[in-house]
């Protein structure tokens, strides 16, 4: 589907909002010769290799660089195999706002006349359709990163900046304790949606999508319930963390 299909599809008004917290620095700088690599990498091998050190190798050697050499890590990790993993992310997240901050996406929500909650149904399902070129690679991904603690921080960093780009640009204005709330809330509903999408065989991945609809509505219906900074903070960390294991422990 194209860029103005997504949009189109639940989001039918926006207007631009600026916010002192929200800034929009450049996620992948291609001037870099170890992002060059990732990129090359991402694109023509991580679909027929996966997320391993075999597609980092691939692609160093055609800019002429031997053992798969990257020389800056992004991560603290020193890890290659995560340092790839975390490119998908922020290669999505940067597709996200180049959607985001085009005349087209400004033209096609130039009357504001929709819901915040539709407007981010839309976005959200957006940054999930980019992961269909990487599907069948996506289960290890989410094994490798969640799992293990050090590079479950690493990609809960991304994670959060993911979920802060896609209240922005739904429209979220909130300066308190909701804007925290909001954020985990789509924090959680992206990892489930995810782990969802990996067993689904449905066209078009319409299943995930539906599943996108119903924990939608469930927050809408609920509202954003938690009154507290420690109540949020404890309830989410642990209903996060045993989500992860339960879901993808078993392989």
């Amino acid at each position: 589907m194209s860029m103005k299909g997504m949009i189109n599809r639940g989001i039918k008004g926006i207007r631009q909002f600026h916010s002192i917290y929200h800034v929009n620095p450049t996620i992948i700088d291609l001037n870099k010769i170890e992002n060059q690599i990732l990129n090359k990498a991402y694109e023509e091998y991580v679909p027929k290799y996966g997320f391993n050190k075999k597609s980092i190798e691939l692609a160093s050697k055609e800019f002429g660089i031997n053992g798969g050499g990257i020389f800056n890590f992004t991560s603290n990790s020193k890890d290659v195999k995560m340092e790839l993993c975390l490119f998908h992310l922020k290669k999505c997240r940067d597709e996200l706002n180049k959607l985001a901050q085009s005349e087209e996406f400004r033209e096609i929500m130039g009357n504001n006349n929709s819901k915040e909650i539709d407007r981010l149904r839309s976005l959200i399902k957006y940054r999930l359709s980019l992961n269909k070129k990487i599907i069948n690679e996506l289960p290890g991904l989410l094994g490798y990163v969640l799992i293990n603690k050090d590079r479950l921080i690493e990609s809960m960093k991304e994670l959060h900046e993911l979920s802060d780009d896609l209240t922005y640009y739904s429209g979220d204005k909130s300066n308190d304790f909701a804007w925290y709330s909001k954020r985990i809330s789509v924090s959680g509903l992206i990892i489930q949606s995810e782990l969802f999408m990996i067993n689904d065989k449905s066209k078009g991945f319409e299943d995930t999508f539906k599943f996108v609809d119903s924990k939608l509505k469930e927050i809408e219906t609920a509202g954003y319930i938690y009154n507290s900074i420690e109540e949020w903070i404890f309830f989410n960390a642990v209903s996060i963390v045993n989500l992860l294991k339960s879901q993808l422990s078993r392989g």
